[in-house]
């Protein structure tokens, strides 16, 4: 049974489609009628342990309604005893090894951040096998890593997406149609953060998706800040038009925002505005940020067609990485994207998280 079947047979709300009331009310299901999803990076740091998994698979006890048509069936983790306790609250079954999962899987959700330098090696089996990727973001810590996913994912027809929360909403779709052919004279924007390649990114996101997304490649990114892990912090952007016209946005890295957009064009001079609202609610407080990236990738798996093109997620790791060695080595001042060499590489283990061994745990199975 192919991906899109296994989809179909079930309805939004993972009920079986043209069946009978009487075997819709039956309390048994079975996994093979779904979406397979097999976890990675499940434990530490993760956006799976209990924002995406409880929209997938409904915690005994709990009050979770099954958002997809997908149930995830396998995990994997650094740490055992973190994919132990994923498996016994989801109902799933850990693997030993990351690859254990291949021909047990359709598709790979990994949800984690430490992980990010060894995606290039924890995914490579499953794009090998041809099987849509949700990679979390980060994407990679260099641009050869990221290369070398990108190359396995050409070469093997497999589909990635590379989400932030921050990408995958309504205001920031709202922005990319507004903004797709217009004359930007600049922009400003905000975003939540406590460190840069954490939530930073998904400022960083934001912007590559709304502007550079519209037709406006970023040429180079600027980064200033006391501490890439605390704000504040302001990011500079420049673009190039399709007509290579150049002109400017800024990214304020601020506490207490999810994260806002005001676009500037001659028609709109003084700003169109867009904001990401955390959702009011059930189910909105689950519908507005944390849902749609997971809609994104199911949609992906079964239709085929990425949200973003390989190119482009190629781009926005050059966006990030451009920021990183601005403040890391630049002292602030602009790095254009080919200034980034490709096996320069961003830091890892973070500050605010002090005693966190999952980089030593992934240190000591793939080496540095």
């Amino acid at each position: 049974m192919d991906i899109a079947t296994k989809i179909n047979r079930r309805s939004f709300f993972g009920q079986a489609t043209g069946a009978s009331l009487a075997a819709q009310r039956q309390p048994s299901r079975v996994f093979s009628d779904y979406f397979r999803v097999g976890c990675l990076n499940v434990s530490s740091y993760s956006h799976l342990k209990d924002l995406w998994a409880p929209l997938i698979n409904p915690r005994p006890g709990e009050k979770d309604t099954p958002f997809t048509g997908m149930r995830i069936t396998h995990c994997w983790d650094i740490d055992p005893d973190g994919a132990e306790e994923f498996a016994r609250i989801y109902g799933c079954h850990p693997v030993k090894n990351f690859d254990d999962m291949l021909g047990k899987v359709d598709g790979i959700i990994s949800g984690g951040y430490y992980n990010h330098p060894w995606n290039h090696i924890l995914h490579e089996p499953y794009l090998e096998a041809g099987l849509p990727n949700l990679i979390n973001r980060p994407f990679a810590n260099s641009l050869s890593k990221t290369r070398r996913m990108i190359e396995a994912a050409r070469k093997h027809g497999a589909k990635i997406l590379a989400p932030s929360s921050h990408e995958h909403n309504e205001a920031i779709a709202r922005a990319r149609s507004w903004a797709a052919g217009k004359k930007i004279l600049c922009y400003s924007a905000t975003n939540s953060f406590d460190d840069y390649p954490t939530h930073g990114v998904h400022g960083v996101y934001m912007i590559c998706r709304a502007i550079a997304e519209a037709g406006n490649p970023v040429v180079s990114v600027g980064y200033r800040a006391k501490s890439w892990h605390s704000p504040p912090g302001v990011m500079a952007f420049e673009h190039a038009d399709k007509d290579g016209r150049p002109f400017f946005g800024a990214l304020h890295q601020v506490s207490g925002s999810w994260g806002t957009l005001e676009i500037h064009t001659p028609e709109e001079y003084g700003g169109k505005d867009f904001a990401i609202q955390r959702g009011t609610e059930y189910p909105y407080d689950k519908t507005e940020i944390w849902a749609p990236a997971l809609w994104a990738f199911q949609n992906m798996a079964l239709h085929g067609v990425m949200p973003q093109t390989l190119e482009q997620i190629y781009h926005k790791t050059n966006v990030f990485l451009a920021g990183w060695k601005s403040v890391l080595e630049n002292g602030g001042k602009p790095v254009r994207l080919e200034e980034v060499p490709e096996d320069w590489e961003s830091l890892v283990e973070l500050p605010n998280h002090p005693g966190d061994l999952t980089v030593s745990l992934f240190q000591k199975k793939f080496g540095k």
